[in-house]
């Protein structure tokens, strides 16, 4: 089998040659060391004293000029180009042109409300913005606010992803995703005191915004869909390492029906959907299989995450994408301890198939040389039949 139609085969609930592979890497010291190539952006400028000075007055100006949008189709076209050139069989390539500049420290971004703080990866490279907080504090607030560039977000993916698939469809599996789900949507812009209050007090708004967010979502995914992408990733945090965010039922009363019709959308035009969040996410598996999905990445093992439990939980005809640990074991792992996480982690979850392993997350600590381990690990052990 080829790359694709390995993935394929397990999407589709069958025994491929061998457990695929996917990469979820999109952090600058990784990617641009996989292909010995020094990052060219924006943020070199806003930790220059001087040009962040400047920044901090023409802000407005590099948001109309889609500034930071530019850097990021940019990245995330040599993140596929490092993941093809790594080797892996599938790639989670997220549309995250969402962030605006407040000034050279901070960012809000097009659905309104957060606060993220602009922060190095610890190597002289820009991070992910990291959400800081929310400021929208009635239903009022997100009704106000204007909603064109959150709209204008359907057709900016399609541009993107027909680029990314136009270079990169040949040679790997591309799962399109968006950057923020409808739980993260729903609780980031007011803060998480104020949604749980929403809970209790406001339903019939937070079904409002839900409402909205759900019909947006829809034409992004089919923004996915139309540029050819076979596959999708809805990227949602909805748990802590100790477990979910907000009570299963709860949750399945505000984004069950939600989130089956984007499922059953994705599922009508033959494409495969599942779902990321960090976390202990076993309470949550039975209400992801209710709500249509084809199965979970992350499945972290530092939140005691076990893909036996796993199989335990939900049977063998879910996905499990991921897993691979990511806070020794591909950062300061010996290449033993690779390839026992890696044997561990096929014996547990790939017996019979449905399993995609991979980083669980991506981390600027991440090395080259045990991302190879790891797919090399997974090539002695991942071949159907499995002789472990």
């Amino acid at each position: 089998m080829d790359k694709k139609e390995r993935v394929e085969a397990t999407l589709n609930h069958k025994k491929p040659d061998r457990v695929p592979t996917i990469s979820c890497m999109d952090v600058q010291r990784y990617v641009y060391e996989t292909l010995n190539e020094t990052p060219d952006n924006t943020y070199k400028y806003l930790v220059n004293p001087v040009t962040a000075k400047i920044i901090d007055i023409i802000s407005p100006l590099l948001n109309f000029m889609n500034v930071f949008d530019k850097d990021v189709t940019e990245f995330m076209l040599k993140k596929t180009e490092s993941d093809v050139k790594m080797g892996f069989d599938s790639t989670w390539n997220i549309f995250a042109s969402i962030f605006r500049f407040i000034n050279s420290k901070y960012m809000t971004d097009v659905y309104g409300g957060r606060i993220y703080k602009i922060g190095d990866d610890g190597y002289g490279n820009m991070d992910t913005p990291m959400f800081i907080k929310g400021t929208f504090e009635t239903p009022d607030d997100w009704r106000r606010f204007n909603k064109k560039h959150w709209e204008a977000l359907p057709e900016n993916m399609f541009k993107f992803n027909t680029i990314i698939n136009r270079e990169f469809g040949k040679d790997i599996y591309i799962f399109g995703s968006l950057f923020m789900g409808l739980f993260e949507n729903a609780w980031q812009p007011f803060g998480f005191n104020t949604f749980a209050k929403f809970i209790k007090k406001e339903r019939g708004f937070l079904e409002e915004l839900i409402e909205y967010n759900k019909n947006m979502y829809l034409k992004c995914l089919d923004a996915s869909i139309d540029a050819g992408l076979p596959g999708f990733i809805v990227s949602d945090d909805q748990a802590y390492k100790s477990g979910p965010m907000v009570n299963p039922k709860v949750m399945d009363e505000l984004f069950g029906k939600p989130y089956k019709e984007i499922t059953d959308h994705a599922h009508k035009k033959g494409v495969p959907i599942v779902i990321h969040t960090d976390g202990w996410t076993i309470p949550l598996l039975k209400y992801y299989k209710k709500w249509g999905f084809d199965g979970q990445h992350s499945l972290e093992p530092t939140a005691n995450v076990d893909l036996a439990d796993v199989r335990k939980e939900i049977g063998d005809k879910f996905i499990l994408l991921g897993h691979i640990d990511i806070a020794h074991v591909l950062t300061f792992g010996t290449r033993d301890e690779v390839f026992a996480h890696v044997k561990e982690s096929i014996k547990s979850g790939g017996k019979n198939g449905n399993l995609i392993l991979g980083p669980c997350n991506s981390h600027a600590d991440i090395k080259v040389e045990n991302m190879n381990w790891m797919i090399e690990a997974i090539e002695e052990y991942g071949h159907y039949p499995l002789k472990i």
